[in-house]
Order: structure tokens, then C-alpha cells, then sequence
């Protein structure tokens, strides 16, 4: 049975942001003071799955810069940055990441605002398409990354990623007795679910490590520039294995034609690592966005279901072939 038709994610244009000129008269002068210079543009982020506002501002063809903008009445989003602004300035200074200029705090209409500046990166999205020159700049960063964060504060490292993961109940065990599949994956045989079943309850095992993680990979946090990859928004800090952020972008290389098998075996990051822990992790990461791709939709982030389903169908798909090539 084929699956249903889910729009692929074009991840450049996910977002649902608040304007410019929806933001209150103090945040925009704030911005404007960090921008050093009156704004003569404002280009919004397409990227992402939150009504935060960012953007870059630019003050006519001299200097440029990246911001973010929450109020903390948004209980989403402004925790997000909060986690944001904590862990940015201690990433190392050689971090393939986005240099923070600074941070600030705003009060409007008695509402705090948190204000975050950023180099603006001239880079592209990966997946458009996606290429192997890519993927390896991808694989380097998230190798650099394991290195340079072997001594970030542990305190601020956050949870482990097996235990944020595993934090939605698995949907495998239903369909392997006998309910039904999510509609958006209807070829999820009760055979494959008690597979998955199984692999899902390894994950704790199969992920347990101490290197602390972006958490959150995916194409809209990464930006690619002369050939670096640089990542953002580092707000889902984890812990765990190694390999982690490096597996988790591969759905998406592979949707997009790549042979991320044979990255498995050529990365140092996965070389060695038992394919049942990747097969752990896929299933982990799949029941996550069946989760995700179930739950009702959001007003405020109209792509973010979508994104779930897409997803979910792309570690589906490749853990039948793994499965195959057995």
C-alpha cells in the first residue's frame, strides 16, 4: 500500500512570522540601536515553525544583522530564546554556528521582551538540492561540534535526548495489535510496528552517551557558506550519542536522492556504531513525528503537522530499505 500524498516540506518557507511593523515602538528601536543605524530593510526568516519575529535588518548597503524578537506573554517562544540566550555565548568561538553580537531585555505595554542579535550569514538552505559536497560540510560541522562542546558548563547541557524522545507514547505497540495505522502512513504493517516496537524500547540504550548535542537538526537550522556549515538556534541542547545530529539529517538527504547509507560507513561518527542503535534511533525519531504529524493543527505554525508527517514518511521509508538490505 502506497502512502498519501504529504506535501514535501520546502523548509525556506515554513514559517508564520510577527511583522516588522507588529512589533511594539520600544522592541524596534532596540533593534535599531543594535543595528547601529536606521533599518532600510527588514527580510523576514522564511525557516522555522514559530511566529517569533526574526529577520535580518539591514541598514542601507553597510551593515546587516540577524535578530529575534519574543514577548514573554508567548509560552513557547520566548522560553525558546530565553534557553537560546543562555547557551550562545558559551559556545566556543570557532563553534560552526552563528557569532551572537549580544542580548537584550525590553519592556512595552508592561510586557518584557528578549531581544537576540546575530552575524547575518549570506548562506543557503540545504535540500535545494541536496548534494554530497553538502552532506560533508554537514558531517564536518557535526563532528567539530562533538569536540568543541566536550567542555560546555554540564550543568546547562540539558536532558538527554533518549529521555525528550521518548517523551510521547509510542504508537507502535497499537498497530502491532491490531489497530490501526496513521493515515499518512497506511503500508505500516502490525509486523513492522512490533518491530519498531521493539527498536523504539532500545532507544534509551542505544543513545545513551555524554556528548552533548544540537538536539534539533534539521535543514532549517542549518546554514552553508563557502562550503561550512553552520548551525542555529541552539535551544534544544541534549545529551547523548556522538552520532545523534549527524543521523538525524540524513532522512532528509535521502528524500532528496543522496546514498546516505554509504555516509554511515564513511563517517567516523557512525562507523562503527551498531546498526540496530541507528534502527533504535530512526524508530525513536519516527514514533516522535507520528506523534507530532497526529496532533491538531497549529494556527500560528501552519506547516509544523505537515513538517511531522514529511518526516515521518522519510525515516519510514528508509528504515523499510535498511530493513531490506538485511
Amino acid at each position: 500500500m502506497h502512502s498519501p500524498t504529504v506535501p514535501v516540506t520546502d523548509y525556506r518557507r515554513t514559517a508564520s512570522r510577527r511583522p516588522w511593523a507588529g512589533l511594539p515602538a520600544p522592541v524596534r528601536q532596540e533593534l535599531t540601536d543594535l543595528l547601529g543605524g536606521s533599518v532600510t530593510s527588514v527580510r523576514p526568516a522564511g525557516g522555522g515553525f514559530t511566529p517569533g519575529f526574526a529577520a535580518v535588518l539591514s541598514h542601507g548597503e553597510g551593515r546587516s544583522i540577524f535578530v529575534k524578537a519574543a514577548p514573554a506573554s508567548d509560552a513557547f517562544v520566548y522560553p525558546a530564546y530565553a534557553r537560546e540566550a543562555q547557551v550562545a555565548p558559551l559556545l566556543p568561538p570557532d563553534m560552526p554556528a552563528p557569532r551572537l553580537l549580544g542580548t537584550r531585555t525590553v519592556t512595552a505595554a508592561d510586557t518584557d521582551w528578549l531581544l537576540l542579535a546575530y552575524e547575518a550569514v549570506d548562506g543557503t538552505m540545504p535540500g535545494h538540492p541536496w548534494t554530497g559536497t553538502d552532506l560533508a560540510a554537514i558531517e564536518a560541522s557535526c563532528t567539530a561540534s562533538i569536540r568543541l562542546l566536550s567542555n560546555f558548563p554540564g550543568h546547562l547541557s540539558g536532558s538527554p535526548v533518549s529521555q525528550d524522545i521518548t517523551a510521547v507514547p509510542s504508537p507502535f505497540q497499537a498497530v502491532a495489535d491490531g489497530g490501526a495505522a496513521p493515515w499518512f502512513l497506511p503500508s505500516l504493517t502490525a509486523g513492522d510496528a512490533r518491530r519498531l516496537q521493539e527498536l523504539w524500547e532500545l532507544s534509551p540504550e542505544a543513545l545513551a552517551g555524554d556528548s552533548v548535542l544540537h538536539g534539533d537538526l534539521r535543514p532549517d537550522n542549518i546554514l552553508l557558506r563557502s562550503g561550512k556549515a553552520l548551525f542555529c538556534d541552539w535551544n534544544f541542547l541534549g545529551t547523548g550519542a556522538a552520532w545523534i545530529d549527524w543521523v538525524g539529517v540524513l532522512p532528509y538527504a535521502r528524500g532528496g536522492g543522496l546514498d546516505v547509507d554509504s555516509w554511515l560507513t564513511r563517517s567516523a561518527l557512525t562507523r562503527g556504531v551498531p546498526p540496530e542503535h541507528i534502527d533504535a534511533f530512526l524508530a525513536a525519531l519516527l514514533a516522535y513525528m507520528i506523534h507530532s504529524g497526529c496532533q491538531p493543527e497549529v494556527e500560528s505554525s501552519p506547516q509544523l503537522r505537515s513538517h511531522g508527517r514529511h518526516t515521518a514518511q522519510l525515516i519510514h521509508a528508509w528504515t523499510l530499505s535498511r530493513w531490506a538490505q538485511k
